[in-house]
C-alpha cells in the first residue's frame, strides 16, 4: 500500500546554507568569466572585452551582495530584529546596510575601550566607500540600462563624471576590487562571529594583510595582464642558423 507523506516536511534550509552556496557558485562564475576576458584580451576583441568587463562588474555586484547576506545570517550572531534592521538598511543603500551592520557588530565588542571601537567603524567604513558604494554607483546606472553612457539622478542629462567611470573599467580594477572586498568581508566576518575573540586576536593581523595586498596590487595595469598573456616564446634548438 502506498505511504502518505503529504503530512511529512522537511526542514528548510538556513539562510546561511543557501547564501553560502551562493557565494561558491558566484567565485565559480568570476573565475570563468575571467577566462573569458583573459582569452578576449589575447585576441584583441575589443567589443568582447568590454561586454565582458560590464558583466563582470554587475557579477562582482552580485558577489557583495551574497556575502552581505550570508554574513548577517551567520548562525547564532544576530537575532532576528538586527537582521531584519541591516536587511531594510541595505535594501535601501547597499552601502548604508554594510556601515549599519559595521557598527551593530562593533559595539559588541566588549574586550576593548570606546577608542578601539571608533578606530575600527573609521578604518572598515573607508574601506566599504572605496569597495562598496563607488563601485555601486557604477553598477546601478548599468544595472538601468545605462551601458555606456551613464545619467544623472533625475534621468534629464548625462552624468559625464559616471560615464567616465563606465568608461574607465577593467578587468584588472575589478580584480582589485575583489580582492580587496574579500579581505575586507574577512575583518566583518571575525567581528559578527566573535566580536571579542577572533576580531581582537586577528584584527591588526588583517588590516597589515590588507595593506600589503594593497601594496602588491597597486602596480597591476591592464597593459601588464596583456603582456602576461601574450604566447611565450618557444626554444627551438634546430632553428637556430649556424
Amino acid at each position: 500500500m502506498p505511504t502518505d507523506n503529504s503530512n511529512t516536511s522537511s526542514i528548510p534550509r538556513s539562510i546561511f546554507s543557501i547564501q553560502t552556496e551562493n557565494v561558491r557558485e558566484l567565485e565559480k562564475a568570476w573565475e570563468q568569466g575571467n577566462r573569458l576576458v583573459n582569452e578576449s584580451l589575447r585576441s584583441s576583441d575589443q567589443a568582447s572585452i568590454s561586454i565582458q568587463t560590464k558583466l563582470m562588474a554587475l557579477l562582482f555586484s552580485a558577489y557583495t551582495e551574497a556575502i552581505f547576506s550570508k554574513l548577517i545570517h551567520t548562525p547564532s550572531a544576530l537575532n532576528q530584529q538586527e537582521i531584519d534592521l541591516l536587511k531594510g538598511k541595505f535594501k535601501q543603500n547597499s552601502y548604508l546596510g554594510w556601515v549599519e551592520c559595521l557598527k551593530l557588530v562593533v559595539n559588541k565588542i566588549t574586550a576593548k575601550d570606546q577608542a578601539h571601537k571608533d578606530q575600527v567603524i573609521y578604518e572598515v567604513k573607508n574601506l566599504l566607500n572605496t569597495y562598496i558604494k563607488k563601485p555601486n554607483e557604477v553598477r546601478n546606472r548599468m544595472a538601468h540600462g545605462q551601458w555606456v553612457v551613464a545619467l544623472n539622478s533625475y534621468n534629464t542629462q548625462e552624468n559625464e563624471a559616471v560615464t567616465e567611470k563606465i568608461r574607465d573599467l577593467d578587468i584588472v580594477v575589478l580584480t582589485r576590487y575583489k580582492k580587496s572586498f574579500f579581505l575586507m568581508a574577512l575583518i566583518i566576518e571575525d567581528l559578527i562571529e566573535s566580536p571579542d575573540k577572533a576580531h581582537v586576536n586577528s584584527y591588526q593581523n588583517s588590516v597589515d594583510k590588507f595593506n600589503r595586498e594593497q601594496a602588491k596590487m597597486a602596480s597591476w595595469t591592464l597593459q601588464g595582464r596583456v603582456q602576461k598573456l601574450k604566447p611565450k616564446p618557444t626554444f627551438c634548438e634546430n632553428c637556430i642558423t649556424k
